[in-house]
């Protein structure tokens, strides 16, 4: 298993963010598949941590994900490769390493500070 443990900014939700994903390739080949569910767990400008019950067999092949979810009631879209995955009970945890350029990680911060802001207020 591959944790990035060392990036400066990783936000773990209290409640994960419901999304879906789709498989965008397989084995570098492009496909269209139907989306399936997911749970945000937490997330950095750099990769993002789901759970869903979808069983990927990503130790067998190389496959890359399109993810979407709202954050502040945007819509949110990460394109990345899955590079771990753990079975948790029923379901599967998966560490995806996301593809954002610099202004899509500018986004994402601005956007996750957001999130914090109002979580912090409500308390």
């Amino acid at each position: 298993m591959h944790f990035k443990r060392e990036e400066p900014f990783r936000f773990l939700f209290g409640t994960p963010i419901v999304g879906t994903f789709s498989i965008a390739k397989y084995d570098n080949k492009e496909i269209d598949s139907k989306p399936g569910p997911l749970s945000v767990i937490d997330l950095s400008p750099k990769g993002i941590k789901i759970i869903t019950p979808l069983d990927l067999p990503i130790f067998n092949h190389q496959i890359q994900l399109k993810i979407s979810f709202y954050l502040n009631e945007k819509p949110i879209h990460i394109t990345g490769l899955c590079v771990w995955k753990e079975k948790r009970h029923t379901e599967y945890l998966y560490g995806i390493e996301a593809f954002n350029d610099v202004e899509e990680q500018a986004i994402l911060i601005t956007e996750l500070k957001t999130y914090a802001k109002k979580k912090q207020n409500k308390q």
